[in-house]
C-alpha cells in the first residue's frame, strides 16, 4: 500500500487528515499479493469529499476532473 500522499496536490499527509476512496475501476490484489491496488487512492483533507462525489468514476477521470482549475 502507498503512504497517504494527496493523488490530486501530491502532499503528504497524517491518514487521520483524508483517507482514501474506492473509484468504479478498483481492483482488489488477488490473495497473498502485496501492493497498491487499482481504483484506489489517498486523497488530503481539502480533496476527499471532492473524491467521494467522483467515486463512480474511473480514477482517471476522477483525479483529472479534479485537477481542473
Amino acid at each position: 500500500m502507498r503512504p497517504p500522499i494527496c493523488a490530486v496536490c501530491n502532499i503528504r499527509f497524517s491518514a487521520t487528515d483524508g483517507g482514501m476512496v474506492r473509484f468504479a475501476d478498483f481492483t482488489p490484489l488477488p490473495e497473498g499479493r502485496v501492493g497498491h491496488p487499482n481504483g484506489l487512492e489517498w486523497f488530503c483533507e481539502a480533496h476527499i469529499e471532492p473524491a467521494r462525489a467522483l467515486s463512480g468514476e474511473t480514477t482517471k477521470a476522477a483525479v483529472a476532473a479534479l485537477r481542473k482549475p
